[in-house]
């Protein structure tokens, strides 16, 4: 009976251990020290579901979003995911979920596609639609 019991803890606690690792999607290193989020996250409400794969230094989390927002940058303002200098062109982006690319002081740069292909319009010319998938990639 004894022996039972330890093994039933045994396995709980390696399942609660499994459990924990899981939920972190990224280690919160280098730029990702500064990370709003560090792991998959669902956010808002709204008749429009998209999904943001933010990536930098080899490491990357995806956002689940619901809004009934028209553009790819109201949908990630209004969930304060990012921030930047506008301009009479919209928003050049200097930090997504926390983390700075700056080409000013270290030549990084956000990188906008839409399905793994080079988007033309920045963030506030970016209208999303239903289903649609972004990701927002830090370079240099």
């Amino acid at each position: 009976m004894k022996t039972a019991t330890r093994i039933t803890l045994l396995l709980l606690a390696l399942l609660m251990t499994f459990s924990f690792v899981a939920c972190a999607d990224v280690d919160k290193t280098g730029a990702w020290e500064t990370a709003t989020y560090d792991r998959n996250t669902e956010l808002g409400e709204g008749a429009k579901t998209i999904t943001v794969k933010v990536v930098a230094e080899e490491q990357e989390l995806t956002f689940t979003i619901h809004t009934d927002k028209t553009t790819l940058g109201e949908a990630l303002k209004e969930h304060e995911l990012i921030a930047g200098e506008e301009s009479e062109f919209g928003m050049y982006v200097k930090k997504v979920n926390g983390i700075v690319a700056d080409y000013d002081v270290d030549q990084t740069y956000w990188s906008l596609s839409k399905g793994g292909v080079d988007m033309m319009v920045g963030v506030d010319g970016a209208e999303i639609a239903d289903g649609e998938q972004y990701e927002l990639t830090r370079k240099k």
